[in-house]
């Protein structure tokens, strides 16, 4: 996917990015182009959120998986799309957070929607710092091995 910074009101291909260099070159002068606006997701966040799943798993005796929390999270939060279907009716099924499904204001506004939820019904109470305080802490310890 091509990627462009934005310098002084204009776009301009980002340093290095061969494949943004040639669509520029192959648009003519004076030429007019439809653009799709998408911030690409930072990947920092995202395993931000799994650092937060984690303290989490780690925390408690129910669910044995980051991944069952996350699920469960997108159940409790709505983050789900409906299908019917002949055999089981209407379903309502966990919807995506990949990076080609989300950019990064939609993952964002996951994220405070997920912290939200821990906070009320996970472990009412706590506080919005004192996550952020304990996932920060938990992704130093990422790179750590044993």
């Amino acid at each position: 996917m091509p990627l462009f910074i934005k310098r002084l009101g204009s776009l301009y291909p980002a340093p290095g990015d061969e494949q943004s260099e040639a669509l520029m070159r192959s648009i003519g002068q004076g030429k007019i182009v439809e653009v799709t606006i998408k911030r690409p997701r930072n990947v920092q966040f995202h395993r931000k959120l799994f650092a937060m799943l984690k303290i989490i798993k780690d925390n408690q005796d129910y669910y044995k998986t980051t991944e069952e929390i996350l699920t469960i999270a997108k159940l409790a939060i709505g983050h789900t799309y409906t299908i019917d279907s002949h055999r089981f009716g209407r379903v309502t099924l966990p919807d995506s957070i990949s990076f080609a499904a989300m950019d990064e204001p939609a993952f964002q506004e996951f994220y405070d929607r997920v912290v939200a939820w821990v906070a009320s019904d996970v472990v009412p109470g706590l506080r919005r710092k004192d996550l952020d305080e304990a996932v920060e802490a938990e992704l130093l310890g990422f790179g750590e091995g044993p």
